[in-house]
């Protein structure tokens, strides 16, 4: 279902590249909407009600279905808004991801040039069938480490002393896509480590699932602020000695 939920999305998404994307600034300028968020957004929520009506069903612009069931569902129908406002043939991705009070439980992440990634806990995680395993071995100064640091973060306590300290330790910085796909892309050993200050549960939870399964760490600090940190354990662990 998750699956079918992210296609759907990513169908939705592509159709409503047709239309005026009516592209609209939220928290800051470079944090875009578009019309077909939303279109995306019910389409994947429209699978999820379908097959599972009593769980909560919480999406990034604006879908909140209460639930009775103890398990809810985080939807991101557009990661990487920028991107696909800007119509840039990859990018962004749609994503899903079932919590519950164990953490995620299943997650999907379908990027429009080709690849659907999955995972279920304590089975795995794949692409496009294919078993994921994470890169290892490298130590924090050979690392690709992806980071994202927007100006509503940078203004955060402890943010910009935090992001100079990464960025004098790691060996390379990548902002390659979304913070999904990127998370995607560590369980698929193409990246090694990510880290993000303040990231909200639909950005978090589908590509967390997929580098755990895939053999990862993933941990959330608190410091002055909320970070987010991923990849193997012992990137994870010298990234979170770093924060102050």
């Amino acid at each position: 279902m998750a699956v079918a939920a992210v296609q759907a999305a990513t169908q939705a998404a592509q159709s409503a590249r047709n239309a005026p994307l009516r592209a609209r600034a939220k928290s800051v300028p470079a944090d875009l909407v578009t019309d077909a968020d939303a279109r995306a957004e019910h389409a994947a929520a429209e699978i999820i009600r379908a097959a599972r009506p009593d769980d909560a069903i919480v999406g990034e612009e604006g879908t909140s279905d209460a639930g009775t069931t103890g398990r809810r569902w985080y939807l991101d129908g557009i990661d990487g808004t920028v991107a696909f406002a800007n119509r840039f043939p990859g990018g962004w991705c749609s994503a899903v991801a079932l919590v519950d009070d164990d953490g995620p439980l299943v997650s999907a992440v379908h990027d429009p040039l080709g690849e659907l990634y999955a995972a279920a806990r304590g089975e795995g995680a794949t692409c496009n069938g294919e078993p994921l395993a994470i890169r290892t071995g490298r130590t924090l100064e050979q690392a690709h480490v992806a980071l994202f640091l927007r100006q509503d973060r940078l203004v955060q306590p402890g943010v910009r002393a935090n992001g100079h300290a990464i960025m004098d330790r790691a060996g390379l910085f990548r902002h390659a896509g979304p913070g999904t796909l990127e998370l995607a892309w560590i369980a698929a050993g193409r990246l090694d480590a990510w880290i993000q200050p303040s990231t909200d549960p639909w950005d978090w939870h589908p590509g967390a699932l997929l580098v755990t399964e895939a053999g990862g760490a993933t941990r959330v600090v608190q410091r002055e602020t909320r970070w987010h940190v991923a990849g193997p354990s012992s990137l994870v662990d010298a990234l979170v000695a770093l924060l102050t």
